[in-house]
């Protein structure tokens, strides 16, 4: 599952021109990137990506600054 992560991350950095921020934590990994400058023709691409995450969503601030988020199970949950 760490390969969507990477896969994620990559493909955030073009479509938003910077890397995203990135986290580690209880066996799942949390990417959010800023999306304000990413052209509205983009964002099919964009939501093709955060379809590849167990939850995503997107948050948008009072100043009109656009993030989105995905999170990803690294580990098989254990029933």
């Amino acid at each position: 599952m760490r390969e969507l992560g990477t896969t994620a991350i990559e493909a955030l950095t073009e479509l938003t021109g910077q890397a995203p921020d990135t986290a580690e934590h209880d066996g799942v990994m949390t990417i959010h990137a800023d999306t304000s400058r990413v052209p509205a023709e983009d964002w099919q691409s964009l939501l093709a990506v955060l379809e590849t995450g167990t939850f995503y969503g997107l948050t948008t601030t009072a100043a009109g600054t656009s993030t989105v988020w995905l999170s990803i199970e690294l580990e098989t949950p254990r029933p």
